[in-house]
């Protein structure tokens, strides 16, 4: 079988975890989420306590994770697992760290702002109000690392080799594009 392995970028609000948890488990693959984020704080020697209180909102937000070596880690870890597996990978500037790699499909989800507020709205019990709040602190918060690990935009159709809009084609919808395009690109498959 051929190695099939898929970067999964998103914003904030667009449910891209279950994107990946049900894309990975459609290709009969790895999914990678936190783990990528523990690892590369293992090997950069960030301290377990600074990690678990780093969670999903925080990520990549602290000054611990701007550092070269962490930075470094975080790329090794992205591309160790890549040379040994086939696998989804979530986020992490994993596009960028696997760039030059064959056998990898870049994909971007994203959605309307209403579809965003409505989905972290429910997602994490908050109003509108805070949910919108909450939903720029962490899309700004991604951009800007995304942007200081790789020198361009997250959300760039550069480098990306599908981009999908969430409402349109729901969360099923979505999973089923991304596998179509690695079956079009003969990725997964003998």
């Amino acid at each position: 079988m051929k190695k099939v392995i898929v970067t999964l970028g998103r914003e904030f609000g667009c449910n891209a975890r279950e994107i990946g948890r049900q894309l990975a488990a459609k290709l009969g693959v790895g999914f990678y989420d936190h783990e990528l984020v523990d690892r590369a704080a293992q090997r950069a020697g960030i301290s377990g306590g600074m990690v678990l209180n780093n969670d999903d909102f925080d990520y990549g937000m602290d000054k611990c994770f701007y550092t070269e070596k962490a930075i470094e880690a975080q790329g090794y870890v992205i591309r160790d697992i890549a040379n040994h597996e086939s696998c989804v990978l979530l986020g992490r500037c994993s596009d960028f760290f696997l760039s030059e790699f064959p056998s990898v499909l870049h994909t971007f989800v994203y959605a309307p702002l209403p579809y965003r507020v409505h989905h972290v709205s429910e997602a994490y019990k908050l109003d509108r109000r805070a949910a919108e709040k909450l939903i720029a602190k962490i899309d700004e918060k991604r951009h800007s690392y995304y942007r200081y690990v790789t020198g361009r935009n997250r959300g760039d159709r550069h480098g990306r080799n599908l981009m999908i809009d969430v409402e349109k084609f729901g969360i099923e919808g979505t999973v089923e594009l991304i596998c179509q395009a690695c079956s079009q690109l003969g990725l997964g498959s003998e």
